[in-house]
């Protein structure tokens, strides 16, 4: 019996710790990813935002409008670079991605979505 409640203990452990979100600074991450994308040149400014859960936000103003494979290419931008300052290959498994970009004429122009277990989705406003 004793042998019993071990193991389960032992299994309970491990599916707990399998469950939770890793150990990382998101706000750092979020902040660095925002000083990156503020000195590429077409990029006027970004804006980011962590709930506290698991909805990371990230916007980024820009002059003009790109196209949509101009668009779809900073969000992949915005995802690897986010993943490259968190240090942690799956954190898209862990959070997920809300993205927009803007123009100061327009406003939103595109949105993009990033889910867990599913692929980036961009749509234009």
């Amino acid at each position: 019996m004793m042998k019993i409640n071990i193991i389960f203990i032992a299994l309970l452990i491990f599916m707990v710790g399998c469950s939770q979100q890793p150990d990382i600074d998101i706000s750092k991450a979020l902040g660095n990813s925002e000083d990156y994308f503020r000195e590429i040149k077409e990029i006027e400014t970004t804006a980011s935002a962590y709930d506290g859960k698991k909805d990371i936000k990230f916007r980024l103003m820009v002059e003009g409008t790109p196209t949509e494979e101009e668009a779809t290419d900073l969000f992949n931008q915005v995802l690897e670079t986010i993943k490259e300052n968190t240090k942690h290959q799956d954190i898209w498994e862990y959070y997920d991605g809300y993205f927009d970009i803007k123009n100061y004429d327009d406003g939103v122009i595109y949105e993009a979505s990033k889910v867990k277990g599913e692929e980036l989705k961009v749509v234009s406003k």
